[in-house]
């Protein structure tokens, strides 16, 4: 009986044992099968999202018509309306923002970089970084802007477009201008008037670039005017690359009573040059020869009332951007000819351009003229050889 127990205690044992792994396998199992359904639900519930996200509209339906330009950018907004063109229309300009006329919004002025596609219905011209020229239908994408034409088409960097242009080459000039009017009255023990405007205008293509201005300034006091002068000039510049440019022709107007000046005509041409040309900053220099001829009011006696000298033509423009609402600019020119024609001409102009609304403009100018060698009238009177002016009025941009 003893045995019989031992064996059955043995045999038992035995069986614990198998029946322990046995047990203790089925639930390894069990566990690496519920770690796998939960795995796959998840990632399937991952996948179900991100198609509901990927389905959902972010956006409103745009409709176009034939003669739409539309842009969108990189942040997903879609706009349709007309693309002006660069925002600076200068041809030398490194500023990289366009000009949107939106249907909707008005003006827009957009980075480039901030594009995502642009599709335009019109022709346009564009200039790139070595100077050359190309045109074609424009669009964008992918950071690059393509020219197609007839059955080509031309890829560039948007980094590398400098300027672009509605229109093909012939139409693309693009006019700009800005009157400037400024009046100051007091009255009292001293009754004053002063009146000065000015008018100047810019046309650039891809190619060249004209320049006029004009300017008049009066001034009384007590009924006694004090200054009375004008000026009327123009330029021509054609770009030999983006830097360098040939300036065939340069007039200039001008008469000021106070300075014994019936009239001076001085014609020159030269060479200019951008030494900057950023989206702040901007100072071209132009250096030439030149001729003046001089009509003075009068004269001593047995001097002659006129006088014409060959000269050297020296201009500099410089133009920053101070903040995004206020431009500084600083202007000088210098004619050097003979001394019975007035000797060496400096003229120096600081001014500063504020923006109030819209196109209107707080404009504060201050100009020194300096002539070397004034002309005496018919009773001996030599004009001041210094003039200064400090002038501030209204500016409209069209």
């Amino acid at each position: 009986m003893t045995i019989i127990n031992d064996y059955l205690f043995i045999v038992a044992r035995l069986n614990g044992v198998k029946l322990y792994r046995y047990i203790d396998m089925k639930l390894q199992s069990t566990t690496l099968f519920i770690a796998i359904c939960a795995v796959q639900s998840s990632a399937f519930a991952k996948e179900q999202l991100a198609e509901q996200v990927i389905d959902e509209p972010n956006s409103q339906t745009v409709y176009f018509e034939d003669n739409d330009d539309w842009v969108k950018l990189k942040s997903g907004e879609v706009i349709k309306g007309e693309l002006n063109g660069t925002i600076k229309k200068d041809s030398n300009s490194y500023k990289q923002e366009i000009e949107f006329d939106s249907d909707d919004l008005g003006d827009q002025e957009i980075e480039l970089g901030d594009i995502q596609e642009l599709q335009t219905a019109g022709y346009f011209t564009i200039r790139t970084a070595d100077g050359a020229i190309y045109d074609g239908y424009l669009s964008i994408r992918s950071n690059k802007l393509y020219l197609t034409n007839v059955d080509q088409e031309m890829s560039f960097p948007v980094t590398e477009v400098v300027s672009i242009y509605r229109g093909n080459e012939k139409d693309s000039e693009q006019w700009d201008a800005e009157f400037t009017f400024g009046m100051d009255m007091s009255s009292g023990n001293t009754d004053e008037f002063t009146l000065h405007g000015d008018i100047d205008a810019e046309r650039n293509t891809v190619e060249s670039r004209t320049q006029l201005n004009a300017s008049h300034e009066t001034k009384e006091s007590n009924d006694e005017k004090t200054a009375n002068n004008s000026k009327v000039s123009g330029s021509y510049d054609i770009y030999v690359d983006n830097k360098l440019f040939f300036r065939p022709l340069d007039l200039k107007a001008e008469n000021d009573e106070f300075q014994n000046l019936d009239y001076k005509i001085t014609a020159s041409m030269g060479v200019g040059y951008f030494f900057i040309a950023n989206d702040t900053t901007e100072w071209d220099v132009t250096i030439g020869p030149a001729y003046t001829y001089t009509k003075f009011i009068t004269v001593e006696e047995g001097n002659s009332s006129t006088a014409n000298s060959g000269a050297f033509k020296l201009d500099s423009n410089f133009d920053y951007e101070l903040t995004k609402n206020i431009d500084f600019s600083y202007d000088y020119n210098m004619v050097w000819e003979s001394e019975e024609s007035g000797g060496v001409h400096h003229t120096n102009s600081i001014g500063f351009d504020i923006d109030l609304v819209g196109d209107l403009d707080l404009s504060i100018d201050g100009v020194w003229d300096h002539v070397s060698d004034p002309t005496a009238d018919s009773d001996g009177k030599v004009p001041e050889k210094d003039d200064y002016k400090m002038l501030v009025g209204l500016s409209y941009e069209l």
